[in-house]
């Protein structure tokens, strides 16, 4: 199988909210977007999306809200502190502040609307 890209769908009815977080944060850029369903690409070509709950085109399996639970975007970057320098500026709400782990990264830590935590780590 080649596989020509891979990005995570959540489902989610804070559709908007999760499009403004990554936009403003992380500065993805719409590719998509409808009322049921938006589609977010950063320069990276790092891409995302997120999809209302109880869509009568979907199968019943997707009408359930994701929790948000035990889910962590990595997202690696050259330099984690500028990152959480400019981010703060935004002020933006952290669950874990910038920090050195003894296993060799530095990163910080954010919760999207839809629950997700994307985690920012610089490779020390």
């Amino acid at each position: 199988m080649k596989i020509k890209r891979l990005f995570p769908i959540s489902v989610t009815p804070n559709i908007k909210e999760c499009k403004e977080f990554y936009t403003r944060f992380f500065s993805f850029e719409v590719v998509f977007e409808a009322d049921w369903y938006i589609h977010l690409r950063n320069e990276s070509e790092v891409e995302i999306a997120f999809m209302m709950p109880n869509l009568q085109n979907q199968p019943d399996f997707l009408h359930e809200v994701f929790s948000g639970k035990g889910v962590v975007l990595s997202f690696e970057v050259d330099d984690a502190k500028a990152e959480y320098e400019r981010i703060k500026k935004l002020q933006a709400s952290f669950i874990q502040d910038l920090k050195d782990e003894e296993w060799g990264q530095r990163h910080f830590m954010l919760v999207d609307p839809a629950g997700m935590v994307p985690d920012i780590v610089q490779q020390l």
